[in-house]
């Protein structure tokens, strides 16, 4: 694999032998997951370890966050498959650029959840969880007339 910092190496678009190296194959993987692990934990956000620890809203602003950056790289990658190159998304700079926002994305998940307030605790009594403690009584409803028989 060539110097990834070198000018030449970002800009120009890979040949045919070089659509599916190392560096892709790790990518795939990669984009992939957290692709993937970002949809599941976005439409169940409850669950462990994340349902504990932070408010559902918060994890699913994170994944949202998340899917967008892993479909925008999974798309540069895309592109760099089939070998179209339209507006030069197909020059390995974009995929690059696309593991930077995963880091940047990383970093700002991490000091997010750092400065999150602890969860509230919740009242546990009587083997529910309630708001408050449990009721002594019993509140009864009343009865639902039927209007059709007036």
């Amino acid at each position: 694999m060539p110097n990834p910092f070198d000018w030449d190496y970002l800009t120009t678009p890979p040949t045919s032998d070089e659509v599916l190296d190392v560096f892709s194959i790790i990518y795939l993987v990669v984009f992939l997951v957290g692709f993937v692990a970002a949809a599941y934990v976005y439409y169940r956000p409850w669950t462990k370890p994340f349902g504990r620890i932070f408010r559902r809203k918060a994890v699913k602003r994170a994944c949202n966050i998340a899917m967008w950056v892993f479909g925008v790289g999974l798309f540069f990658f895309l592109i760099r498959l089939l070998q179209i190159n339209p507006l030069s998304f197909g020059e390995p700079i974009w995929m690059w650029l696309s593991v930077l926002a995963v880091v940047v994305m990383t970093i700002w998940f991490a000091i997010a959840a750092r400065n999150q307030p602890p969860p509230e605790p919740v009242f546990v009594q009587g083997g529910h969880r309630l708001g408050g403690p449990p009721r002594t009584q019993p509140v009864k409803r009343p009865v639902r007339r039927d209007r059709s028989t007036r």
